[in-house]
């Protein structure tokens, strides 16, 4: 039988649990609307695949750029694999960076993460580039990263690709769902 104490305990807990939690997703769910953006974390199966194709390019040390990391789940796994990367994860949206920043903090990750507009930060330094974003930016992002990115880059879009710049490969993640979360693979030429 159940001590009705450690119940009570329990489910006080539960409660003060919830009662944190709820204004969270509230204002998550809030700040999407408002943001317009769409909140599709990248799954662990693509974030492997990615992993994978910069593993194939034998990199010693990079500078990664993730436009709009949103949770930041490609660059935490990105800066455990590869330690000596520079990381940076860029997003527009406070909460979500607010959010990545506190994870961070407590997973002491050397990982630099940007409220800023993906359009108003400089990608010279970059080495590889990662995106998941609506396909109405890509014509955009694709004109700014030929403009701004040193020849070689590694670019990987997902699910969206260019509508000019021809991918070096495609990586079909979910083979049962050829069309959801493909990768695009590109090199700046």
């Amino acid at each position: 039988m159940i001590n009705s104490q450690f119940l009570v305990y329990f489910l006080f807990f539960l409660l003060i649990l919830i009662i944190i939690f709820l204004p969270f997703y509230f204002l998550f769910t809030i700040n999407i609307i408002i943001m317009a953006g769409h909140d599709l974390p990248t799954s662990q199966k693509a974030i492997k695949k990615i992993i994978k194709i910069i593993k194939k390019r034998k990199y010693e040390k990079a500078n990664f750029y993730d436009l709009g990391c949103g949770r930041g789940d490609v660059v935490f796994a990105i800066k455990k694999n590869f330690p000596d990367f520079s990381v940076q994860g860029i997003e527009k949206r406070s909460l979500q960076i607010f959010f990545t920043k506190f994870r961070n903090f407590f997973l002491r990750r050397d990982i630099i993460f940007q409220k800023n507009d993906l359009f108003e930060i400089s990608l010279e330094k970059a080495d590889i580039i990662y995106t998941y974003l609506r396909y109405d930016l890509m014509p955009e992002i694709e004109k700014k990263l030929k403009n701004e990115l040193k020849k070689g880059v590694l670019v990987i879009t997902n699910t969206t690709s260019f509508p000019n710049w021809q991918p070096e490969e495609i990586h079909i993640v979910h083979p049962k769902q050829p069309n959801f979360e493909k990768l695009f693979v590109y090199i700046k030429k």
